[in-house]
């Protein structure tokens, strides 16, 4: 690499031609980058429940569902009002008019409802509500009561407050779920002046809402991140060239890995958007490093060329093998979500790598070509820099004068540090990524205020053939009824068995439990309920040939937490139903998805965590050749880490999709103050000076570039701290956090530690 650095300062144009010819190639690949925002594309690859999942939404004709939440204004009519249920009508047949809606896609109060006939006849199909909705209050009041008969109304759509409606809308097959959710807002614009609220909610729409919300945060934290780093340099440097090489260097950097994304067909997904703020922050700080550096060569002297290049060409030399260690650590931090089961998470680690890479070479041809090539006094301004004590920072100078006694500090910090590791939690919900007050999340937690909840905990159990039409399929289902009644944070549940007692009680006679009728009454119980399953949705709840049958259980406020909870009350029972019948039993639906990506995700980041470090580890004994040398250079990481976890469980922040990401980076990336501290510590130990010496030598020399190499990435990093995602505002402010622990830790420790490692 610095052969490289001396050809690009000898042949400066040379060199900026062919990295211009070849990054305009890597540019025509943006051209052909895809973006996939949905939340299926970090779905973990082969997971069981995953796979069940997707099996049971064919095997039981499931839909895509958006739901539309309608609610009463302060001071407005009810919905349960003649006004609210014609609007409920007009509604209906209005979204049902939407090109992406299914065929008899719109489930909502004005449903054609399953009714027996008093004379004990066959079910007819009715409208509960249907025009016209009467003025007369008797006739209302009739109406109301025609409503609390009608069985699930309450539950699933009309609020027993009479104010929310929820309106299910089915996506058409083969139809964009996004045109689905654009054609309905402009619906929901075109009735804005109505006295009812209407807002999207349901796993579909936070799904695609989080994708949008993460495309529209890039668009705005990219322009943010390029006027802090430029502010960042321009008062760590202080020259036009200090701002504009970096810049350059990043603008390249982008260019080429996003464009390497695109012939390559990897997309842009939910992973992947923090990839350009992450690899702006971290590409530019070896050029702090180096242009600090040419700044001291250059001393006071006059700003000519002649001596900018020489002093270039003896910084390189200086600092040729931290400036590639430091990137190549980094890069392997990321290289360690290679293993992840996760396909986004692994293209993340992968190109994430290669940008660190790229920005190295730029730093080793981009950099010293523009250095040899602008005019001098853009790249060093004039005044030499103070090599007095007395010129570092307080902290600085008590640290070297009192090493001992800020290591002990240090180790007394770590211990009180350990009991927070212990205190860490995993919880995530897809609804806490968004603004607690942004129209999701309040018709979020409205829905589930009102009805039974928007996501589901499914159980599907599998017997023989024509199971499920037999009493003891019957009392299968009536057994995990009552169980389920006391599970967990279930607000509601859906299965064949509530229309089918409706059906025995009306028209069979028959009150009791449904296992008790004999077997030609439950074959005719479960027919006449096939000639309503369209009203039902059943093939959503039991098979063709009734040899499978889905329980939804509706979880309310659902997370991460509440799900798992869930799910190990269903384990700890299901083993003991399944026996007693005997059938099988799978969970299946959007909360075990959740459970599994969110496990996936942060089990393969905290895996990630020895990964990076014994790839750091081989790379720098590699490299130094020395064991000794390694460990010193990884232990004030490894303690700002250990600080970081405990600040999480302390603070009780829990480990989600983004946070987890943290502490793989800030190994990747912390490792580099230590190597730039040891690298310039043994360089003024091998001039022959004592270790006292080397330490304030070694602060003056590279401490500045240290401690705005600190301040640029946790800066950059803090940028995210202003995204509307609220995972990625953590993980901003996490990683600002580690580089200044790392930072601290490495001041910290490494002054003891190098005078108890080092001879002389």
């Amino acid at each position: 690499m610095l052969a490289l650095a001396r050809i690009a300062l000898r042949y400066p144009v040379q060199v900026l031609g062919l990295l211009a010819l070849g990054t305009a190639l890597a540019a025509l690949g943006l051209f052909r980058l895809e973006l996939r925002t949905d939340g299926a594309a970090i779905y973990p690859a082969n997971d069981p429940v995953v796979l069940r999942s997707q099996a049971d939404r064919e095997r039981f004709l499931e839909p895509e569902q958006v739901i539309l939440l309608v609610t009463s204004r302060p001071g407005g009519p009810a919905l349960q009002s003649p006004a609210g249920l014609r609007f409920l009508l007009a509604s209906h047949r209005e979204i049902q008019r939407i090109p992406e809606v299914a065929m008899a896609g719109v489930r909502s109060i004005a449903l054609r409802m399953a009714r027996p006939r008093l004379d004990g006849g066959p079910l007819r199909l009715h409208p509960v509500v249907e025009s016209p909705v009467p003025d007369d209050p008797a006739a209302f009041a009739a109406l109301v009561r025609e409503i609390d008969r009608a069985l699930l109304v309450r539950e699933l759509f009309l609020s027993r407050d009479g104010r929310s409606a929820a309106i299910y809308v089915h996506l058409a097959a083969g139809a964009d779920r996004q045109d689905l959710i654009r054609g309905l807002e402009t619906w929901m614009a075109s009735r804005s002046g109505s006295p009812f609220r209407l807002r999207l909610t349901g796993p579909a729409v936070a799904e695609a809402e989080l994708g949008n919300a993460v495309l529209r945060d890039l668009q705005r934290l990219v322009p943010v991140m390029v006027a802090a780093v430029a502010l960042l340099l321009w008062i760590s440097l202080r020259t036009a060239g200090g701002v504009l090489v970096p810049l350059l260097e990043v603008l390249a950097t982008l260019v080429c890995t996003l464009g390497l994304m695109g012939w390559t067909g990897v997309p842009v997904t939910l992973v992947t958007t923090i990839l350009p703020v992450l690899l702006m922050a971290m590409s530019i700080t070896d050029e702090i490093h180096l242009l600090e550096r040419v700044r001291q060569r250059m001393g006071d002297g006059p700003l000519e060329r002649g001596r900018l290049v020489k002093a270039a060409a003896d910084s390189y030399a200086d600092l040729a093998r931290p400036l590639y260690l430091s990137s190549l650590t980094t890069a392997a931090g990321f290289l360690s979500f290679g293993t992840a089961s996760i396909l986004p998470l692994r293209q993340f680690g992968v190109f994430a790598a290669i940008g660190l890479v790229l920005a190295m070479i730029f730093s080793f041809a981009l950099v010293p070509a523009l250095i040899a090539l602008l005019p001098p006094a853009w790249i060093v301004r004039r005044g030499a820099p103070d090599e007095k004590e007395s010129a570092l920072p307080a902290w600085e100078r008590l640290v070297a004068r009192r090493s001992r006694a800020a290591a002990l500090c240090g180790l007394a910090l770590l211990a009180v540090a350990v009991p927070g590791v212990f205190l860490l939690k995993v919880q995530d919900s897809w609804v806490d990524n968004f603004d607690p007050r942004s129209d999701l999340v309040t018709a979020e937690r409205d829905f589930n205020r009102a009805f039974w909840g928007s996501y589901r905990f499914d159980v599907v159990f599998e017997g023989g053939r024509l199971f499920f039409q037999t009493p003891r399929g019957l009392a299968l289902l009536e057994d995990f009824h009552r169980q389920a009644r006391t599970a967990p944070h279930v607000g509601g549940i859906l299965s064949p068995l509530p229309p089918l007692r409706m059906i025995a009680e009306t028209l069979l006679d028959h009150p009791g439990p449904l296992s008790t009728l004999p077997p030609d009454g439950a074959l005719k119980a479960v027919g006449m309920l096939e000639a309503a399953q369209k009203w039902l949705d059943l093939r959503q709840l039991l098979t063709y040939d009734h040899d499978a049958a889905r329980v939804r259980l509706f979880v309310r406020n659902a997370d991460f937490e509440r799900g798992r909870e869930l799910r190990g009350w269903l384990q700890e029972r299901l083993p003991e139903l399944t026996a007693r019948y005997p059938v099988r039993a799978h969970l299946s639906g959007d909360v075990p998805v959740g459970l599994e990506v969110v496990g996936a995700i942060v089990r393969n980041q905290l895996r990630s965590i020895g990964g990076t470090l014994a790839q750091i580890a081989l790379l720098l004994l590699v490299v130094l050749r020395s064991v000794r040398r390694t460990a010193v250079a990884l232990a004030p990481v490894l303690a700002a880490a250990l600080l970081m976890f405990a600040v999480l469980g302390f603070g009780g922040i829990p480990l989600g999709i983004a946070t987890s990401m943290f502490a793989a980076l800030t190994l990747g990336a912390g490792v580099d103050f230590s190597l730039h501290f040891v690298h310039a510590y043994h360089r003024e130990r091998r001039d022959g000076v004592d270790h006292d010496e080397a330490i304030l030598a070694t602060l003056r020399t590279g401490g500045r570039g240290l401690l705005w190499n600190a301040l640029v990435l946790a800066f950059g990093f803090s940028v995210l701290a202003v995204s509307a995602i609220k995972p990625n505002a953590s993980l901003g402010l996490l990683l600002a956090l580690a580089m200044l622990v790392s930072y601290g830790t490495t001041l910290v420790f490494l002054p003891e530690i190098l005078r108890r490692v080092e001879k002389g």
